[in-house]
């Protein structure tokens, strides 16, 4: 007799600590008798048949879980017995929300819906950890929303819809059906870049994930339609990465909505994996700097490359280079958290049209015909080195009065001849350039040029 009562309650006690929910919270939930609750988890009441049926539909576990042994609540996800209560939660979205709209916003029961009940639905369901997850859900501020959203944020990364990377349930304006989203902030890029240059940074964004993740083949829907011309709809479908949709005339099962779900969460795991600790500012501006045609000392001849392709594209037209100081950049993160100083190809590309593809060591330094430029092949080379960005907080060092126009062999010379070499290159271009390196407020002594150069003679 003991054995038959004790399944039950270690049953029921698996259950309730699997969705972190006490036991007295459990008997209000499904409007029990606390202190009978108690005796069945313990083993010292039978359970009945009415709290079996509140349990099975709490859990959405099946009746036989109770008692078959052989049943492992690992297993019940996978498996086609858990309730209907996230797919009917859809399902009145879409059968109710455009009736709803009509009527008050203020203490509106599906807005409440929305906002709680569907929010606690999608945590058990997936069996989130809600110190890793935060969920939110919906309806709009204030105001109905065009598009109401059920979000899925990993805490470390953001628990706003407005910045950073997230999984999210977006419906239609016209509730025909719903997608699952795999998205980002659009918010972040409005505010960052204007509206419509946002919404093209954050659609190379997009692109950029998906050239960094897999997912299987019936989750690379590429591109959304939520039906609304609204800038905030707009921004979620130019920010979608992944997905999958939901026909509201087909919806899926439970056990589909589960699997689809944790295959985008993993995806979701991947992103947060590559940002690697950074911020979302942080690793945002680190995707998007060739967006922006900046390049990191790492990526040396990309630089190269794309400084002589402007020129040759005549992306930047002959103009008075500006001579006035202007403040720092924001530094980088690269990919192991080391804050980098970004280099602007477009004023690589402005120092090598100033000199007219001639090397500033001596013009008349011979290279070959660069195909892309069609004149003498040269590089840029910042003179007073980026690397020294914290020894001058007070001005830009990315500043084409500081990047020099030099043929490949002075500037391999520059970087790795011997000391008596670099000395006399770098007294030949300081003396050329020391006027123009002060209009852009970078004072430099030849002592610090020794010094940053890894120079150790004395004249």
């Amino acid at each position: 007799m003991g054995n038959t009562m004790v399944q039950p309650g270690e049953r029921l006690k698996s259950l309730r600590e699997n969705r972190k929910v006490n036991l007295r919270e459990l008997a209000d939930k499904i409007q029990t008798n606390y202190t009978a609750l108690n005796k069945i988890e313990n083993g010292l009441q039978r359970l009945d048949m009415d709290t079996l049926v509140k349990l099975v539909d709490y859990f959405g576990v099946p009746a036989d879980y109770f008692i078959n042994p052989t049943l492992k609540l690992e297993d019940l996800n996978v498996m086609n017995f858990v309730n209907e209560n996230l797919a009917q939660a859809f399902g009145r979205i879409l059968n109710e929300y455009l009736i709803e709209k009509n009527n008050s916003f203020k203490n509106n029961e599906l807005g409440r819906f929305v906002r709680n009940e569907l929010v606690e639905i999608l945590n058990e369901t997936m069996s989130l950890d809600e110190n890793k997850y935060y969920v939110s859900g919906s309806v709009g501020q204030g105001v109905w929303a065009t598009i109401p959203w059920l979000c899925c944020f990993d805490r470390s990364v953001t628990t706003s819809a407005t910045n950073g990377y997230y999984l999210v349930y977006l419906f239609k304006e016209d509730m025909s059906g719903f997608y699952l989203s795999l998205n980002q902030g659009y918010t972040y890029f409005r505010d960052k870049y204007g509206a419509k240059e946002g919404r093209h940074k954050v659609s190379h964004t997009a692109t950029l994930i998906r050239n960094m993740i897999e997912v299987p083949e019936e989750y690379e829907l590429s591109s959304i339609n939520l039906g609304s011309m609204r800038d905030l709809a707009v921004g979620y479908e130019k920010g979608h990465i992944y997905g999958k949709y939901y026909d509201a005339s087909n919806m899926p099962s439970e056990r589909q909505l589960i699997s689809d779900f944790r295959v985008l969460l993993e995806a979701y795991q991947k992103i947060v994996t590559f940002m690697n600790g950074r911020s979302v500012k942080e690793f945002n501006d680190y995707l998007l700097l060739q967006d922006d045609l900046e390049f990191l000392e790492t990526d040396e001849e990309r630089y190269q490359e794309m400084a002589n392709e402007i020129t040759s594209n005549k992306l930047i037209p002959l103009f008075e280079i500006p001579e006035e100081p202007r403040p720092p950049k924001d530094t980088v993160v690269d990919e192991s958290g080391k804050e980098r100083y970004p280099r602007s190809a477009k004023e690589a590309a402005d120092a090598l049209i100033r000199e007219r593809y001639k090397c500033e060591v001596d013009p008349h330094h011979e290279t070959f015909t660069s195909k892309a430029t069609k004149h003498q092949f040269v590089e840029a080379h910042h003179f007073v080195g980026i690397s020294q960005y914290k020894k001058f907080p007070e001005v830009d060092l990315d500043r084409a009065a500081n990047i020099v126009s030099l043929c490949p062999n002075c500037h391999r010379k520059i970087h790795h001849g011997t000391d008596l070499e670099k000395l006399s290159m770098i007294e030949t271009l300081y003396e050329k350039i020391e006027n123009r390196l002060n209009q852009v407020g970078i004072d430099v002594t030849m002592t610090q040029l020794k010094e940053f150069y890894g120079i150790s003679l004395r004249k």
